[in-house]
């Protein structure tokens, strides 16, 4: 089981404004299959939009057992799993690219083995550049 949140700030027009759609989909999904269903307490998903001009942030956030931690439960299954959610979406982002003529950066972040806090999880930040409508 798990909780959700989608923040929208308010200096973002969603009418004026173009994200493209289905960026964060791939790491939401990874985000239940690889890093929630691991834990024993509820887990949470938060994705987030915020406007750092030139840039609109999208962010995927997840209190999952983190990058690291899945990779050893994924190595200790027999079938060999190969998340292609990366892969997709790092095509998707050369694409538009060419389209759009800006690039579309992408970070990935194992929370669990960067905080000194015992947070975990993994963050998923995606800095689009702001296409007006």
């Amino acid at each position: 089981k798990f909780e959700y949140s989608i923040e929208i700030a308010s200096d973002i027009d969603e009418e004026h404004h173009y994200i493209p759609p289905m960026l964060a989909q791939p790491f939401i999904e990874n985000a239940i299959e690889h890093g929630i269903i691991h834990l024993s307490s509820k887990g949470f998903i938060n994705i987030r939009f915020s406007l750092s001009e030139p840039n609109i942030i999208l962010e995927v956030e997840d209190n999952g057992v983190g990058i690291e931690k899945s990779a050893e439960f994924n190595s200790k299954k027999r079938e060999e799993h190969k998340s292609l959610a990366k892969r997709i979406t790092t095509e998707r982002l050369r694409n538009l690219r060419r389209a759009y003529g800006r690039p579309i950066k992408m970070e990935t972040i194992d929370l669990t083995k960067t905080s000194e806090t015992g947070t975990r999880g993994t963050l998923v930040r995606f800095s689009i550049p702001l296409i007006v409508k």
